[in-house]
């Protein structure tokens, strides 16, 4: 039964921190593709979205594996996110975000559950 409970966990995390990572690639590929004038003009309302979306995955990774210095770390990074933020933040499509955010949770919800129970 732990085996099984360990798989699905493992394939919880391992989809949601893929998915994240993708998301954070694609952002830095548009990122890069723009020209310097664009480039100049994306940086800063970028970044909130930047940390927020790499905060994420780094504080599954580290309750996944129980270390607390990545944690610390996700957590910084969303706050810097949050300090970031401005009226000229380019953030993800709801349709995007929602999901991205379920999934997360659910990944983190079933750490937490596995961790409780064995």
């Amino acid at each position: 039964m732990t085996g099984i409970a360990v798989g699905v966990v493992a394939l919880l995390v391992a989809i949601s921190t893929t998915f994240y990572f993708s998301i954070m690639s694609l952002l830095l590929w548009k990122l890069t593709m723009d020209g310097p004038e664009a480039r100049k003009a994306l940086g800063k309302p970028l970044m909130p979205a930047f940390f927020q979306n790499l905060g994420i995955p780094i504080a599954i990774l580290g309750f996944s594996f129980r270390s607390t210095e990545m944690v610390v770390l996700a957590g910084l990074m969303i706050a810097t996110a949050i300090l970031l933020n401005s009226e000229r933040t380019i953030s993800l499509h709801p349709t995007i975000e929602v999901p991205m955010l379920g999934l997360a949770l659910t990944a983190l919800a079933s750490i937490g559950l596995f961790y409780a129970l064995f």
